[in-house]
């Protein structure tokens, strides 16, 4: 059994002793404080740079408790907002383990990153977007350079072709080059995609950008210039992967970056995962309000669909593990469609799978919840966010983190 469905099989059975669940709660969102904190320490270890700044993407779980808690155990965060910004903020993040990454920031939220986050680690995404700076920011700036390769990321994450939205095309190298002459770049930034498959071109576009900060310090050296490219975003993109005794694909990645890019050691690394740090983190808990039969299937309706796991419903499932409780995990398997409580044909969060047969009034536990699920709650149908609770298993305690909320009339 997984340290995650040991802990979610706990937490369940204390919810009703511990009185946070009422009529009103058909679900509840969890967060398990373990092994998140697993997950960062892995991280850390893996790089094994005392400096390193490893900023964890916001929209990938953006609640603020746990915001504040990766913050107190000395990780920074990557904000693609100036609302995430604030939320960074508002966690306790000084500026300078900020990394803000927004393709779209306007002069005014410029101007305020100058005057009130000093120190705000600011990565434009175009070249463009450099005049807009103060001749003299408070704050280090990045370029985002696209390297242009192929992570075999599904399309709708692929942030590296020709055509992105997303940063300076390489084979623009020259324009970066005059440009990091002529303004302030203290560091470089290259995210090649989300759930990369082929690691073998992440590491060649990282290659890329260490020769293009070599080339870069060169000619600064050359021009009399004391300013050096010192800093290497790298991003994140790694799939989720579970955490075992056997090396993991995190450790691989690292690697062959020491391997192909030792380099990279000698600059400030900077990285933003995400997905890879939180997936494995969370859990949920659904009644089932109907089952009924339709046809050969079985059609469970439960009060988490694509509201909560958009992804799931919209692009493709990402390996939730539906387990049904007490007596519904002893009853023969039948064809199952496990389906949300949106008025939207497409909300199913699996189609024509074998599961013991569900009933009315039974608790079905979501596993590998944790990452952009509660981040990308949908308003589809106004439905209401369920409590969220924080479990620290080691010390058996779960705690409040907030309370159901509907997002158009707030707490309820």
């Amino acid at each position: 059994m997984s340290p995650l469905k040991e802990e979610a099989l706990w937490a369940v059975t204390q919810l009703e002793s511990i009185g946070h669940m009422t009529e009103a709660d058909t679900a509840v969102l969890f967060h398990s404080w373990n092994q998140h904190k697993r997950y960062l320490d892995h991280l850390q270890s893996a790089f094994g740079q005392a400096h390193a700044l490893h900023a964890v993407a916001i929209k990938t779980q953006p609640h603020p408790s746990i915001l504040t808690q990766v913050v107190q155990w000395g990780f920074g965060l990557e904000a693609a907002s100036m609302e995430e910004v604030h939320l960074a903020i508002h966690a306790g993040c000084p500026p300078e383990r900020i990394v803000f990454d927004s393709p779209v920031k306007t002069r005014r939220e410029i101007k305020e990153c100058h005057a009130l986050y000093p120190g705000i680690r600011f990565n434009v995404n175009s070249l463009e977007e450099l005049d807009r700076l103060p001749e003299t920011p408070s704050f280090p700036v990045g370029i985002r350079i696209n390297p242009m390769v192929e992570t075999g990321a599904p399309s709708v994450y692929h942030v590296s072709h020709n055509e992105s939205k997303f940063g300076v095309p390489l084979a623009e190298k020259e324009a970066i080059l005059s440009s990091i002459d002529r303004y302030p770049v203290e560091q470089l930034h290259v995210h090649s995609g989300s759930s990369m498959a082929n690691l073998d071109s992440a590491v060649a576009a990282i290659r890329c950008i260490l020769d293009v900060a070599a080339e870069a310090n060169q000619r600064l050296a050359q021009s009399g210039q004391t300013r050096r490219i010192h800093s290497i975003d790298i991003g994140g993109g790694l799939m989720p992967e579970e955490l075992t005794d056997k090396p993991s694909a995190m450790e691989g990645y690292v690697a062959a970056l020491r391997a192909n890019c030792p380099d990279l050691w000698n600059y400030r690394i900077i990285t933003e995962f995400g997905q890879w740090s939180y997936f494995y983190t969370g859990y949920a808990l659904s009644q089932v309000e109907y089952a009924v039969q339709r046809g050969n299937s079985r059609v469970a309706y439960v009060h988490l669909g694509a509201d909560f796991l958009l992804r799931d419903a919209y692009v493709k499932p990402r390996g939730i593990d539906f387990v049904p409780l007490a007596e519904a995990a002893g009853r023969p398997l039948t064809r199952t469609d496990i389906a949300g409580p949106l008025c939207f044909a497409g909300d199913y969060l699996q189609k024509g799978v074998d599961m013991p047969r569900l009933e009315e009034g039974d608790n079905l536990l979501l596993l590998h919840t944790g990452s952009n699920a509660y981040a990308l709650w949908s308003r589809h149908c106004s439905r209401t966010i369920p409590m969220v609770l924080g479990v620290d298993f080691a010390a058996a305690q779960i705690t409040i983190l907030s309370t159901r909320n509907n997002p158009f009339l707030g707490a309820i």
